[in-house]
C-alpha cells in the first residue's frame, strides 16, 4: 500500500504531551511517513478518560486514509490498545509500542503506598502489576514491541530488576500478541528520542519486522523476543 494512503498516529505517555513525540514525528516525516501526534490528558485523567479525547482528535483524520497505523510510547501504547478495542476502527494497519508496560509496573505499585498519590494521578491505577496483558487486541493486527534495557534511574535500580529501562521491566514491555519484538539499550525517557528507535519504528511500519541485523551505537547486538 502506498505511503500516501496511510497515516500514523503517535500517542505520548504519562505526564507528557504531544511535544514528547516530536522527535519521532519529525523523523517519520523526513522518511515520507504521514503522522499526527495527539495531545491527551494522561496526567490526571484515567486511561479510559483519554479514549474520548483521542477519538475526537483523530476521527476525521483517519477517514481520509486507507490505513491507519499507531505508535505509542509507554502508557500511550495502552491507550492505543484500549482505543482500538473500544472503537474498532476497520482500517488499522500496524502498531508499534515503545516501552509500554503491558503487564503493569512495580513502580506504580510502590506509588500506591503513598497516600492519595494514585487518586491524584489516576492513570497509575491502570499500571498495577499483572501476569496478563489486560489490553490484548481483539483484532488481528500486526504489533511490534520495542523495550529498553538501560536501567539508569535510582528508583529503577531499587525497585526493578536489572532487565528494565528504569521505569518498565523488559518482561512487562513484551506481550504474546506481538508479531515481532526487539530490545534496545536505552532508558525509558530517552528511547523514543533516539535515531535507532526511529529507524526501527519506520522499518516495522514499512515491512512488519524489525532490523535484527543492525547494531546500536554501543555495539550491543539487539535481542529479539517472539
Amino acid at each position: 500500500m502506498a505511503l500516501d494512503n496511510q497515516i500514523t498516529i503517535l500517542s505520548h505517555g504519562f505526564n507528557k504531551s504531544h511535544d514528547d513525540m516530536s522527535y519521532l514525528s519529525d523523523g517519520l516525516n523526513k522518511h515520507g511517513v504521514n503522522n499526527f501526534a495527539v495531545n491527551l490528558p494522561i496526567t490526571f485523567k484515567s486511561l479510559d478518560d483519554c479514549l474520548g479525547p483521542l477519538d475526537l482528535q483523530i476521527c476525521d483524520i483517519i477517514k481520509k486514509y486507507e490505513a491507519i497505523n499507531f505508535v505509542g510510547h509507554s502508557m500511550g501504547g495502552l491507550i492505543i490498545r484500549a482505543y482500538i478495542n473500544k472503537f474498532e476502527p476497520a482500517n488499522v494497519g500496524r502498531c508499534v509500542f515503545i516501552a509500554t508496560p503491558h503487564h503493569g509496573s512495580h513502580l506504580a505499585k510502590v506509588s500506591g503506598h503513598i497516600p492519595f498519590y494514585n487518586d491524584i494521578f489516576k492513570p497509575l491505577k491502570s499500571l498495577q502489576p499483572s501476569a496478563e496483558n489486560k489490553y490484548l487486541l481483539k483484532s488481528n493486527i500486526e504489533i511490534g514491541l520495542i523495550a529498553g534495557s538501560r536501567n539508569n534511574t535510582i528508583f529503577g535500580k531499587i525497585f526493578l530488576s536489572a532487565e528494565s529501562d528504569g521505569r518498565v521491566e523488559i518482561s512487562s514491555a513484551l506481550s504474546g500478541d506481538a508479531k515481532d519484538a526487539i530490545v534496545l539499550p536505552y532508558g525509558h525517557k530517552e528511547i523514543h528520542h533516539k535515531e535507532e528507535t526511529l529507524m526501527q519504528v519506520r522499518n516495522f511500519l514499512w515491512h512488519g519486522t524489525f532490523d535484527k541485523g543492525s547494531r546500536d551505537v554501543t555495539g550491543c547486538q539487539h535481542r529479539c523476543f517472539g
